[in-house]
């Protein structure tokens, strides 16, 4: 049986988890209940725990402060992180600590017991194979050189893309991919990145896509992420509720793209997703790593420097297909950006040529 303690300050809401929920049915038993952390802790110097369902916004203790320090001490204990969809930041920081899954309040409400079960059922599974190819990898890898990685760097990319920039900015995102092939990161290491940056995904958007098959090749694990967040961002720009922050800024940026050779106007925008422009731009920031103005730049310098490959266009011609009216702006912004003026970056692109 795998052993449950339920950790939250609302003891209606602990006692109508145990309640609801069909704990039995999946090999599961509730083994206690405590208000805040330092009871869990208490709990856990005494009680066999397997896995924990933890309110995050607790007092005392909140249950981020109660994850960090159950993962030194008990680091084989599992976590299900319970939170609203407002609180997106703090599953973001649970799920970067080796939470299993979230399960949002609205989710429970809506009494999808056997979809949430199944679903960290299987996750659960999946870190137990995973464990057990990480042991077998390390007998048979332990020496391998063609493997090793530099630790620093893996955990400097897994922080980059858990930052979901990737999400928003195709350079970004270009730029991940890049860094998993450059840096031969093993395969195992990149599915369950992938396989964790499913269920922050699913955390920020509550859009849910097909879990990850298996991949031989780090390009067949790519191209799979590739095609996830093609989908993705499909399914938010069609989607009439737009609840969760993330799906409005997937909308705006979407809309941005599609006018990136219009002036385009934050407030435009922000009403494009029913939203103040303060609000908007607020988000815009948290979310995205930019603020509106500086995205907008990127975007268009982005695309400029792919339309410098062509001989035939002129720069006035670029600067007006990616939103410039005046080509000395237009010049000045992308010296800003990449350190050269678009008519060097030209010339080097074809030095470069000429040199291959």
């Amino acid at each position: 049986m795998i052993h449950v303690l339920i950790v939250d300050d609302d003891k209606l809401a602990r006692k109508g988890l145990i309640a609801m929920m069909p704990w039995s049915s999946y090999g599961m038993e509730i083994v206690g209940d405590v208000p805040n952390g330092a009871r869990a802790l208490e709990f856990l110097a005494h009680n066999a725990v397997d896995l924990m369902f933890v309110d995050l916004a607790m007092p005392v203790m909140s249950g981020i402060e109660l994850m960090r320090e159950v993962r030194k001490s008990y680091p084989n204990v599992d976590f299900v992180v319970l939170t609203f969809h407002e609180n997106f930041e703090y599953v973001q920081a649970a799920l970067r600590l080796g939470a299993l899954d979230y399960i949002s309040k609205a989710e429970l409400e809506s009494e999808n017991y056997d979809q949430i079960f199944s679903r960290i059922i299987r996750k659960l599974e999946g870190k137990k194979q995973h464990v057990l190819l990480d042991e077998q990898d390390s007998r048979y890898s332990e020496y391998d050189q063609e493997t090793e990685i530099n630790e620093n760097v893996w955990e400097e990319i897994k922080q980059e893309w858990y930052k979901l920039y990737w999400l928003y900015d195709d350079d970004v995102f270009a730029e991940l991919c890049l860094r998993l092939k450059e840096n031969r990161i093993p395969m195992r290491r990149v599915e369950q990145l992938f396989i964790k940056l499913l269920v922050m995904v699913e955390s920020a958007t509550n859009i849910k896509e097909e879990n990850l098959p298996d991949s031989r090749s780090i390009d067949a694990a790519i191209e799979w992420i590739k095609c996830y967040r093609e989908a993705l961002i499909c399914k938010a720009v069609q989607a009439s509720d737009l609840g969760a922050m993330p799906v409005c800024i997937i909308k705006a940026v979407a809309f941005i793209k599609e006018n990136i050779n219009m002036p385009i106007r934050e407030e435009e925008v922000a009403y494009h997703v029913n939203m103040s422009r303060s609000y908007f731009s607020q988000n815009f920031k948290k979310i995205t790593g930019l603020t509106f103005n500086d995205y907008i730049k990127k975007q268009r310098v982005s695309m400029a420097k792919k339309l410098l490959t062509d001989p035939n266009r002129t720069v006035a011609d670029i600067a007006q297909t990616v939103g410039y009216e005046d080509v000395k702006y237009f010049s000045r912004v992308f010296y800003e950006q990449v350190h050269v003026s678009p008519s060097r970056f030209r010339q080097q692109l074809s030095t470069n040529s000429n040199d291959c």
